[in-house]
């Protein structure tokens, strides 16, 4: 007798390949069979006709780190059909480090991470810090990255200088610590603090250690606008020396002077493989990008940590020299809104701009004196995003789908609760953009492979039974702007590890995650 029989169902397996008519039945925490006429004997029978069953949905870029240990039941990806989360992303993160490494990542980035409630914050290494993670029951898989700014902020704290050799050898020791510990790879972010201080140089070093191990890559580049160019050519050298494989991580067209250039990022990638560069990117099915206030400093004024940039922010001399440095990014700032701002809730959902004229202030004063009133932690979203670029990087082959959602507090980005039902409903189904089957390929056996999850990502014999199903017909994104926090329709079921956490639409109470090793 099965534990779970799923009967009826059209099943698309994860590949990509068309779906075909059949059942699949889970014994334990395993897919024990899959094909017509199973069976019917099991412990608990799911009618799933005119249903679409598939392998629980892998986000490859997410920021999950301290909300699965605050909210374990992480309802804003379980409830769209989300089984397993891959982070540290962007190279922001919390694991290993050094006590001051720790003190230092906590003060600058801990607000994209969201509420900390009962997280204890006690450990150093990658280790100690999936055993806290794993001491408690969690909605959905994790998958962990080292973050190369806590490495970075362990050695040489946030200062804005070159690593000496003696200073990447003992980053090299703490990486290579943290892929015998489960790491999977490292990410890194080479626009953000401190990791924008490093010379290509560390880069490779550090990943020449990680493709010892045959893990990941994960870059936020360094830049994405006017010099994009320069910042594919930066990772792909970082690839071509040190042997690790690459995953860029949100490529899109940013800002109006990169738009309809899908196609040339696309052709550098293939020309990138063709060269013997294991390369893949992700992206999320949005036209606006999302992250810190502070990250729009530039590189000098983010040196020192949180401490240093409120100083700077106080003074008048550097005060000055800031928002000089600001005027030349040129967004559109009526299309950037804020998201979360620590000292005043009110200015949720409204733009730069708004707010700008109502206190009859320059938009980079009003940054300035923002980011002084909440100690830096303000988020924003941004529109810099083009449709036609979304749709055609979405059909490129090697392009996975990850939500980048932030866990913040207040008018956050709809990705968080979104992504994947945007992608199976608004873009596979409605416009047509690619076929269904495909979109769940890149939410499952892609970004599996990627990652190097043996276990998962494919609907068949033998895997663990990480499953969702939804209906074709029904699946959407109700998550908007205006409205973010809000879980999608149409998809019925999801378990993890062969257990029931969403039934009939419903969340179910079951936890049962694990740590990935």
């Amino acid at each position: 007798m099965y534990d779970i029989l799923i009967q009826n169902a059209q099943v698309a397996d994860g590949t990509g390949e068309p779906r075909y008519a059949g059942d699949v039945a889970v014994s334990g925490d395993t897919i024990a069979a899959s094909g017509e006429g199973l069976d019917a004997r099991a412990r608990i029978v799911i009618d799933a006709s005119g249903q679409i069953v598939c392998p629980g949905f892998i986000d490859i870029h997410t920021h999950a780190d301290i909300a699965l240990m605050a909210h374990p039941e992480h309802a804003p990806k379980l409830m769209q059909g989300v089984t397993t989360e891959v982070f540290s992303n962007c190279g922001l993160g919390f694991a290993p480090v050094t006590p001051e490494g720790l003190r230092l990542q906590r003060a600058t980035i801990a607000a994209i991470f969201g509420p900390d409630d009962g997280v204890s914050w006690d450990w150093t290494s990658v280790s100690e810090y999936l055993d806290v993670l794993g001491s408690r029951p969690i909605g959905t898989n994790a998958a962990y990255l080292i973050p190369h700014g806590a490495v970075r902020a362990s050695v040489i704290g946030l200062e804005e200088r070159p690593a000496t050799p003696h200073e990447i050898a003992k980053m090299q020791a703490m990486v290579e610590e943290g892929m015998i510990q489960g790491a999977f790879g490292m990410s890194s972010g080479l626009w953000y603090a401190p990791m924008c201080y490093a010379l290509i140089e560390e880069s490779i070093e550090l990943c020449r250690v990680v493709a010892r191990f045959h893990g990941l890559y994960s870059v936020h580049m360094r830049d994405y606008g006017e010099h994009i160019d320069e910042s594919l050519k930066e990772v792909f050298e970082i690839a071509r020396q040190s042997g690790v494989r690459l995953q860029i991580s949100h490529l899109a067209a940013v800002g109006p002077h990169n738009w309809g250039r899908a196609g040339d990022y696309i052709g550098t990638l293939d020309h990138a493989r063709e060269d013997g560069i294991d390369v893949a990117c992700d992206s999320y099915p949005y036209l606006a990008g999302s992250t810190l206030l502070h990250a729009l400093l530039p590189s000098w004024a983010s040196a020192g940590g949180t401490d240093a940039i409120l100083q700077r922010l106080k003074d008048p001399t550097q005060r000055e020299r800031i928002i000089a440095d600001l005027k030349p990014i040129g967004p559109d700032w009526s299309r950037a809104y804020f998201c979360s701002v620590a000292s005043d809730s009110r200015l949720e959902g409204k733009s730069f701009t708004e707010i700008a004229e109502a206190r009859k202030v320059d938009v980079e004063s009003l940054i300035c004196d923002l980011l002084l009133d909440s100690e830096l932690k303000v988020a924003f979203l941004i529109h810099t995003g083009n449709e036609a670029d979304v749709q055609q990087l979405m059909q490129y082959p090697w392009q996975a789908i990850g939500s980048d959602g932030l866990h913040l507090e207040g008018k956050i980005h709809p990705r968080l609760y979104g992504t994947f039902a945007r992608c199976l409903g608004h873009y596979a189904r409605d416009l047509q953009v690619i076929p269904l089957e495909q979109a769940i390929h890149k939410m499952t056996g892609l970004p599996a492979s990627r990652v190097g999850l043996r276990e998962r990502g494919l609907l068949k014999a033998g895997m663990k039974a990480d499953i969702v199903i939804f209906d074709p017909r029904l699946v959407r994104d109700r998550a908007t702007y205006e409205s973010p926090l809000q879980y999608p329709d149409g998809i019925g079921w999801v378990i993890v590890n062969g257990q029931l956490a969403k039934s009939a639409g419903q969340p179910t109470g079951n936890l049962n995650g694990r740590v990935l090793f």
